[in-house]
């Protein structure tokens, strides 16, 4: 979804050529970043007992915020490997912060020391109910609301426009000046218009309430106020939304991906290359010669290095490294 809106951006780049604002991030949150990728990768192909220490250095090192995921996906690890006492303490972490198991990993949070078990079901009750009680069920049910009002642009005409004017876009020979584009354009404008008042009300709730986090919202009112952050192309240079999204990025509420990714829509929305290649499907042509530079702004904000994986190419074992078109721990 992220990358066709990325390719639409390239496709209606209109404005003055200037990149998007970012703010760079402390060496100890690089750090940290650092090892919570290695940990993420690890989880992601199974290598658990690697994955846990990688957590546990990275959570017990860290000084700063830490998101709700990082610390359930380091609950399960450590319960894997038998940790059962420290997944007690990461689970807790978890879910007073405001994650949600939902029904497919619920199943994976099985205790067998009878101690443990014992304390997790003493006090998991609990721990929900601090959870929900930190929720802003008022500000949940308005971005359910705004996703009802908005839900046309889901719809099939609205796709296909955008996916016409893409096409015809990277085709030469395809008029840009005839009916049925200049139609297709049109449906693609209103939902930017669309996309632009839902951010403009959403900011003004932040202002009032903080930043929409995994603690105050639901997981799916959650999700609904981030597609509005980066969906939010009026403000074209990132200026109004930086400041926002820099500080929602040091207390653990974005990942370095999504951070990066609002970036590269901006720049794309200007007519400008990636600075951050996130995400990076539809690139590959391109990037070669700016992974260098790529990598370096990366870090930065403490996102790990990238590197093209050829098809025709064995399968890398480097945990610093990974394909172009995959995603990490993005939140």
């Amino acid at each position: 979804m992220k990358t066709s809106i990325l390719l639409l951006m390239i496709a209606f780049s209109f404005g003055a050529f200037a990149q998007a604002k970012y703010s760079t991030v402390s060496e100890n949150f690089i750090t940290y970043h650092e090892n919570i990728a290695a940990a993420e990768r690890m989880y992601k192909n199974d290598s658990l007992l690697q994955a846990y220490a990688k957590f546990d250095i990275a959570i017990a090192e860290y000084k700063g915020a830490i998101n709700p995921g990082h610390y359930f996906r380091a609950a399960l690890c450590a319960i894997k490997i038998k940790e059962e006492f420290k997944a007690l303490h990461f689970l807790e972490k978890a879910i007073t912060n405001g994650y949600e198991i939902d029904s497919a990993k619920k199943e994976a949070v099985v205790f067998y020391n009878q101690n443990t078990k014992k304390e997790y079901l003493d006090n998991i009750a609990k721990w929900e109910e601090t959870r929900d009680a930190a929720k802003d069920y008022d500000w949940t049910n308005e971005l359910y609301a705004n996703q009802e009002v908005n839900k046309k642009y889901a719809a099939v005409k609205y796709i296909s426009a955008a996916e016409y004017c893409i096409s015809c876009m990277k085709n030469k020979a395809c008029s840009k000046t005839a009916q049925e584009y200049v139609s297709k354009y049109r449906l693609v404008k209103e939902k930017m218009k669309a996309d632009s008042i839902s951010a403009a009300v959403l900011l003004i709730k932040i202002q009032q309430n903080g930043f929409p986090s995994m603690k105050k919202l639901s997981a799916k009112a959650y999700s609904i106020a981030h597609t509005i952050l980066l969906n939010y192309d009026a403000d074209k240079k990132n200026e109004r939304l930086d400041g926002i999204l820099y500080k929602a990025l040091l207390e653990g509420n974005i990942s370095p991906e999504f951070y990066a990714s609002v970036i590269d829509r901006r720049n794309l929305m200007n007519g400008e290359m990636p600075e951050f290649y996130e995400p990076l499907t539809g690139y590959e042509k391109t990037i070669g010669k700016e992974i260098g530079n790529a990598n370096k702004k990366r870090r930065t904000i403490g996102l790990y290095p990238i590197k093209l994986v050829s098809t025709a190419a064995p399968k890398t074992k480097d945990p610093n490294t990974k394909k172009v078109y995959e995603g990490l721990y993005d939140y």
